[in-house]
């Protein structure tokens, strides 16, 4: 599957990449990685993105045309005295990604990206340090000054999204782990395989409103009824709580019958 998260090693060479047209082996020795292992970030980047390849023998790496690359290069120009890997990196993003969309607690942030609130103060205490991000009573939010950072946290989201979108089968069926809410037709029967780790915690009709965090989706069969839904997901994993109280809450709130105690095949 696509994956957004972007690795500190990914974040480095990509703000050198920023600044100049570089070569592979220019690139290997800014970042201090070999030959290989640079061209295997140059690859995940040019597949998020992020930047091309030009020439044939002596190839150079420059920055792509896509708006969250030139969104990314013009916040490393606005701020160049921060090292944006300690805030961009992994899970990093999916927090500010949910500030900049509104201010949210911590525990609001721990809900939506399953992560412990421990975490969330940890991710947050550089960003608070810096002014990246102000506290106000309980509620986190992006400072002003800072608003160039959620601009390319949006392109770069949006873009993840048309990209997660075209990697799933068109009639691919999909039940979100958290709440079980969003369930698109498939003619798939269900596997163990079809367990998947992917981007969004969310998937809504709107191209720009999935949500940026990692969870476990169910791929279940087509036309079937959401009561139908609900005993699956039970079936293939009755053991995890999180699954057994979305789908109590779900069939308390559309009066469905389940009976909670036959979870298990």
């Amino acid at each position: 599957m696509f994956d957004y998260r972007l690795s500190p090693k990914e974040i480095d060479l990509l703000s050198k990449i920023c600044k100049k047209e570089m070569s592979i082996e220019e690139l290997s020795q800014e970042i201090s990685l070999s030959y290989s292992r640079t061209s295997e970030l140059i690859t995940r980047l040019k597949d998020k993105g992020f930047v091309t390849k030009t020439g044939n023998l002596k190839k150079s790496i420059k920055r792509a045309k896509t708006e969250h690359a030139q969104r990314f290069c013009q916040l490393t120009k606005t701020f160049p005295h921060i090292d944006w890997k300690d805030f961009l990196s992994h899970s990093k993003a999916e927090i500010l990604t949910q500030i900049c969309s509104s201010k949210q607690n911590i525990q609001q942030l721990s809900d939506i990206t399953d992560k412990t609130e421990r975490t969330i103060r940890d991710n947050l205490k550089k960003p608070k340090e810096i002014g990246l991000v102000k506290q106000k009573n309980d509620d986190f939010k992006i400072t002003e000054r800072f608003t160039p950072c959620c601009s390319f946290l949006r392109s770069w989201r949006y873009f993840y999204n048309l990209s997660l979108k075209d990697e799933i089968e068109p009639n691919a069926s999909i039940v979100q782990q958290r709440g079980l809410e969003f369930l698109i037709e498939s003619d798939s029967p269900i596997y163990n395989e079809n367990f998947v780790e992917t981007g969004p915690s969310l998937l809504s009709d709107l191209d720009d409103e999935l949500i940026y965090t990692s969870y476990t989706y169910i791929y279940t069969k087509r036309g079937l009824a959401l009561e139908e839904h609900l005993n699956n997901a039970l079936r293939i994993e009755g053991d995890n709580e999180r699954i057994k109280k979305s789908v109590k809450k779900i069939a308390n709130q559309e009066n469905i019958s389940i009976d909670m105690k036959e979870v298990s095949p």
